[in-house]
């Protein structure tokens, strides 16, 4: 069987070999426990501006996520993935051009293909994707099978970007991330690797960039967390991309609008190391 090049496919849905990518957080939506009646125009609208703030700003992608909703569940209901699909499709449409991902969490990696498929997003981010973890909710076991076998079964065309000791996640394994990447390269089969933190917003250590991208050969890897314009060359050696969220934020408060002047000194530094 011939091998797909990883690293030419983000290139065809990036326009760049080592792509930039924003977060979308959604308000909360309809059902979960923080929801307070906001229309699904006004959740849209703020998802809008933010998306198109991104696209102004010359960031390659974007991940659409229900950061709003905690406490999550392991696999969402019928009203979340009604409501992330509206709010996807509406980006797509108005805001052409910006390479839309689906991260559902807690990590329904199912959901997250579905929603990609219909509404034409290129990945999905699946945050417990390979091992199984202790978290917040309890145990989330791999859902890799189920997912590749449900994107076959789809023919979709979205590629799985797959974290690897996920922030806000304990392996039972406890082996060395490296390790566990290699398997995520090889048994899971992701698309890409995303290297974060301990916790939402926290910075990533390069040597654990460094060491996944050390185990895995034929994989882009991706610092996912705690990225901002005074750090990102520390990774500059290591890793094949970024995915920028909190500290692109007013006040570094993740549920805030993305502040444009953080936005546009990240991108400046960013366009430095990894030219288009």
């Amino acid at each position: 069987m011939q091998k797909i090049d990883k690293f030419n496919e983000m290139e065809r849905i990036f326009g760049t070999r080592k792509p930039i990518i924003g977060m979308v957080h959604l308000a909360p939506l309809p059902g979960s426990p923080r929801y307070d009646g906001m229309s699904m125009k006004e959740i849209t609208d703020l998802a809008l501006a933010d998306a198109r703030l991104l696209k102004e700003a010359g960031v390659n992608g974007a991940i659409v996520e229900n950061f709003g909703d905690v406490m999550f569940y392991k696999r969402v209901p019928p009203e979340t993935i009604a409501a992330m699909t509206f709010v996807a499709g509406n980006i797509a449409r108005e805001v052409p051009g910006l390479t839309l991902g689906m991260c559902v969490l807690q990590s329904d990696a199912i959901a997250s293909m579905a929603i990609a498929n219909t509404i034409g997003a290129k990945f999905i981010r699946v945050p417990y994707y390979t091992e199984t973890y202790v978290v917040d909710a309890g145990l989330m076991d791999s859902i890799a099978a189920e997912t590749l076998r449900y994107r076959k079964f789809l023919n979709a065309d979205v590629k799985i970007f797959a974290d690897v000791h996920i922030k806000h996640g304990y392996p039972l394994s406890q082996r060395p991330i490296g390790e566990a990447a290699a398997d995520c390269e090889h048994r899971g089969l992701a698309d890409a690797i995303l290297v974060t933190g301990i916790a939402t917003g926290a910075e990533t250590k390069p040597d654990d960039v460094k060491e996944v991208k050390e185990a895995v050969k034929f994989t882009p890897v991706f610092v996912a967390s705690g990225v901002d314009d005074k750090n990102l060359p520390h990774y500059k050696n290591y890793a094949d991309g970024a995915i920028l969220g909190t500290h692109i934020k007013f006040d570094g408060d993740t549920e805030a609008p993305i502040d444009p002047k953080k936005l546009s000194a990240f991108m400046k530094v960013a366009r430095t190391i990894w030219p288009k």
